[in-house]
């Protein structure tokens, strides 16, 4: 997928964007729900196991992470845009396209950063994020470090065939 990060009028705004397949997301996971307990937060709503990880990573670094499922979106080209309620991502640059983990799609997108966020937490929300997808899902999740800038950037989410 074809990301087009859109300019933004203030300073650089760090980014970490990470991309994967073959992500099971029906079934919940009973290390993902202990962590939940005995830190007593909230299960995602609508409850995934992905979107139950995101609850307790963002606990500990208080960075947005938004996720959606490529394969929903309907097109392998989206334009990012940063609000003051994280990224937001559109086809159209109008229309955004709302957060979305909650089927059973095995294509992620994930983006972590918001105007607040410092480059030492997007790097480490990212990090911990990545890890833990390995852990509890065994996928290596594609992690990018992107920055928002004054200037249009295009990243690519799968690695070029060699």
């Amino acid at each position: 997928m074809k990301i087009e990060i859109l300019p933004t009028t203030t300073a650089d705004i760090p980014l970490a964007i990470l991309s994967m397949s073959n992500l099971d997301n029906r079934e919940l996971n009973p290390a993902i729900e202990k962590q939940l307990t005995m830190q007593d937060l909230a299960v995602a709503q609508p409850q995934s196991a992905l979107a139950d990880l995101i609850q307790v990573i963002h606990a500990r670094h208080p960075v947005q992470i938004n996720a959606w499922d490529m394969n929903a979106l309907g097109t392998e080209q989206v334009q990012l845009r940063l609000t003051a309620q994280g990224a937001s991502l559109s086809a159209d640059a109008v229309t955004p396209i709302k957060p979305n983990v909650d089927s059973k799609s095995s294509r992620i997108l994930i983006v972590i950063g918001d105007l607040e966020a410092s480059e030492d937490a997007v790097h480490a929300t990212g990090q911990e994020l990545q890890r833990k997808i390995k852990a509890f899902f065994g996928i290596q999740a594609r992690l990018q470090f992107p920055s928002c800038t004054t200037q249009a950037l295009s990243v690519e989410t799968t690695r070029p065939a060699s």
